[in-house]
């Protein structure tokens, strides 16, 4: 039963992941299906998130069918918490 929690430790948290992926690129999902990419700054315990050169992500499909992506930059933001639905972390 130790050692079972002595590992529990040692796994990485979410939030761990979070701490290490300031200063580097994160795609955040939230809510209406929006993306966003940008340098994560920060975050507090809501999961408000920090972004600094961010832009928003459009993805479309074109007459042939293809998938395509615009983007429309919005400089430094911040991300409302609780409209997150996943981030993608850098590295």
């Amino acid at each position: 039963m130790v050692e079972r929690r002595q590992n529990y430790r040692q796994q990485a948290r979410p939030i761990d992941y979070l701490k290490n992926s300031i200063n580097k690129i994160i795609l955040i999902k939230v809510k209406r299906n929006r993306l966003f990419r940008g340098k994560l700054e920060g975050f507090d315990e809501h999961l408000n998130l920090s972004l600094a050169s961010a832009s928003q992500i459009f993805e479309y499909q074109d007459e042939e069918g293809n998938i395509r992506e615009e983007h429309e930059d919005l400089g430094n933001i911040v991300v409302r918490g609780d409209n997150v639905i996943f981030v993608n972390l850098a590295g």
